[in-house]
């Protein structure tokens, strides 16, 4: 796969990222109810890594001679918060599964496939952390 091509799939996972970071940080502001403290926190914590990972694929794009898109798809903000814990399994599900299809797609490329399996590590334990908030 060349580097254009690589570029373009790298800007479509930070799409991915940018959204997240976007969503989880309007679910850090907006949680209500008891268990909305903790969970706040976590939104927060989240959407700093999602911010890192952003970070991280930009400079892999720019590496590759290419320009970090700046667009975000739509934020899903539910008004309870248990609902936005489900969103966020999702957008986490997604993502995994985007990941991996994209570590595959770039396997002859070793850093960007390397960047993109520690960033696959981060997504996985994100939807372990949601889910668990989710168990009774």
């Amino acid at each position: 796969m060349d580097n254009e091509k690589i570029v373009e799939l790298l800007n479509k996972m930070r799409v991915e990222e940018l959204t997240a970071i976007m969503q989880y940080s309007q679910h850090h502001y907006l949680a209500k109810g008891i268990n909305s403290p903790v969970v706040s926190e976590i939104f927060k914590k989240l959407s700093i890594v999602e911010m890192k990972h952003a970070y991280a694929i930009a400079e892999r794009i720019t590496a590759l001679g290419g320009t970090p898109t700046m667009k975000i798809d739509k934020v899903d903000v539910p008004e309870k918060l248990e609902d936005m814990i489900r969103v966020n399994c999702e957008v986490e599900k997604g993502a995994i599964e985007a990941f991996k299809g994209f570590i595959k797609d770039v396997s002859e490329d070793p850093t960007t496939r390397r960047m993109l399996e520690d960033i696959l590590a981060d997504e996985e334990e994100h939807l372990d952390e949601l889910g668990k908030l989710l168990e009774n």
